[in-house]
């Protein structure tokens, strides 16, 4: 894996990357900051924060070499930079060398002479790190090995996109529940009919229900995944992690039938996974996706009653790549509304209830 993560192409992004790597070492990935701006004067120090349980700030001196400037890190500026470090106030703990060249035994000797003379006239600790360090520590820190591979690294040769789509323009879900209001009353009136019937569109229809019967609470989701980098996607998979609101999942597996009682489960690319939350879409045959091709996956929720908005966690598996992110459905209810009066003998019983329910019917 080591040879397959390569330095970044400019010195910006190397300050970019060690913020991030050292932030999630040191456990203090919202303070740690870069030093100043282009131009300014930074005594030496381009990223410093204060490590998790520490008091006093570490520096860190970003150097980028091969493919910036000089091709190696020389004595003579290690020198310089120790100097410029010893006048960064307040005084440093630690400084670090972070330097995208190759490891140097020579250098690494002399560093090592450099921190021991530092510590005996009272100042901070050097330490330093070659490309081949960083890149130990980039794979055992997963957050910034995640942002870099797929963020900066990689993005011209991995990247996908997912969508959903919920069949509404403003992407909502909009699940069609039974709203029942009970009228306890001393007087009640004539009995009617109070249930109306609505016609309701295709995304809402899940034939999950014995037969003759149709669930209408049930939304349906289609997910895509589209192949936007320069690379074919191998041996993939998505996972999909619903929120907590969402009390009911289904696939889109075929299911036993009067008509079809011993159904082709070797067909089937999504499997849900309830008491987890969780569903699976995978191609069938195990099919890569090539570069700007397209696969299209489907699924089916019932959030709680009283959701507002449902929360997709989406993470895409793949060979050498990985991909997550989050997509924010907005839920929107349709209610059909069942009256019911019930009679009661006193005035203190006198009272309206409301509740939902599923709204299942006969076909």
């Amino acid at each position: 894996m080591k040879k397959s993560i390569r330095p970044p192409e400019n010195w910006q992004d190397f300050e970019t990357l060690c913020k991030k790597l050292f932030g999630e070492i040191w456990g203090c990935p919202h303070t740690i900051k870069k030093n100043g701006r282009l131009g300014q004067s930074q005594a030496g120090i381009d990223v410093y924060g204060k490590p998790k349980g520490e008091t006093e700030y570490w520096g860190i001196q970003c150097k980028g070499k091969d493919n910036y400037e000089d091709k190696k890190l020389t004595e003579s500026e290690i020198d310089q930079e120790i100097i410029k470090a010893s006048t960064f106030e307040p005084h440093l703990k630690v400084l670090i060398f972070a330097t995208t060249a190759s490891k140097d035994a020579q250098i690494e000797k002399y560093i090592r002479i450099k921190d021991q003379e530092s510590s005996k006239n009272g100042r901070f600790e050097i330490v330093l790190y070659c490309w081949q360090d960083l890149v130990d520590l980039i794979e055992e820190n997963r957050d910034t090995f995640n942002w870099y591979v797929n963020n900066i690294q990689f993005k011209d040769q991995f990247d996908v996109s997912i969508t959903i789509d919920t069949g509404h323009d403003n992407g909502a879900i909009r699940p069609k529940f039974l709203k029942t209001i009970t009228t306890y009353t001393q007087n009640p009136p004539q009995k009617h009919d109070f249930n109306k019937h609505a016609s309701i569109a295709w995304m809402f229809e899940k034939p999950k229900m014995p037969f003759g019967k149709t669930n209408k609470s049930w939304c349906k989701l289609v997910i895509t995944i589209k192949n936007t980098g320069s690379i074919v996607l191998e041996d993939w998979k998505l996972r999909l992690t619903f929120s907590n609101n969402v009390k009911k999942l289904e696939d889109d597996s075929p299911r036993p039938n009067i008509f079809n009682l011993s159904p082709n489960y070797a067909l089937c690319t999504t499997w849900a996974y309830q008491e987890d939350r969780l569903v699976i879409c995978k191609p069938l045959n195990n099919s890569p996706l090539i570069q700007k091709d397209t696969r299209s996956f489907t699924c089916y929720c019932i959030p709680d009653f009283d959701a507002e908005e449902v929360t997709v966690k989406c993470h895409l598996l793949a060979r050498n790549f990985d991909r997550e992110n989050e997509i924010n459905i907005i839920v929107e209810p349709d209610y059909e509304v069942e009256l019911l009066v019930e009679q009661v003998y006193s005035s203190d019983d006198e009272k309206k209830d409301i509740t939902f329910s599923e709204w299942i019917i006969e076909e």
